[in-house]
């Protein structure tokens, strides 16, 4: 059955990622998605500049689990930019798991300086089925967004962390988030 109203654009810097994500005999969920995708080869936060404005009803980010962050995407010219693209209702979906980064101050920085509620579920990890941990965070324009999300107790506010300065694309600082 098609989905003809749903469609997902990812946006892919590694070309190497796109030709495995592609390859059914190595990854089959692009294969088997029931709704309209596409790969847009680049660096996710210039590709989307191109995107119409409100266009978007969930932006997700899923870029932050290796020993690299990409800063330029957790600052607030970036989040300026991502609500730009959202719907009136739109969420935007950060996952934000490292083993050596606590992300959430930043997040809870971000959220607060560009408007934002926002919301953190840190999701256990399971051994026997082999599902690792993640913690995600939740951002949306007003409460009433993130619907049946701000009644759920798994969904948390964010640390909090008086020091932290909101990441601009001039100023960052990963050592006060390090996991120490």
């Amino acid at each position: 059955m098609e989905s003809p109203d749903r469609n997902s654009i990812f946006y892919e810097i590694d070309h190497v990622v796109k030709q495995v994500a592609t390859n059914p005999a190595l990854f089959t969920y692009l294969q088997d998605c029931r709704a309209d995708w596409k790969i847009i080869l680049g660096d996710a936060r210039l590709k989307i500049e191109s995107a119409p404005a409100h266009y978007y009803d969930l932006i997700v980010l899923d870029v932050f689990t290796s020993d690299a962050i990409p800063v330029h995407l957790l600052t607030k010219e970036a989040f300026r930019l991502y609500i730009s693209k959202l719907n009136k209702n739109g969420l935007l979906l950060v996952h934000i798991s490292n083993k050596y980064i606590n992300l959430q101050p930043v997040l809870d920085k971000l959220s607060s300086d560009t408007g934002l509620v926002s919301r953190v579920r840190n999701d256990d990890g399971n051994e026997e089925i082999e599902k690792y941990g993640s913690t995600w965070v939740v951002l949306a324009r007003e409460e009433a967004d993130l619907g049946r999300l701000a009644r759920d107790n798994r969904w948390k506010n964010l640390e909090k962390r008086h020091s932290i300065r909101a990441w601009t694309d001039d100023f960052s600082n990963i050592l006060s988030v390090f996991k120490w």
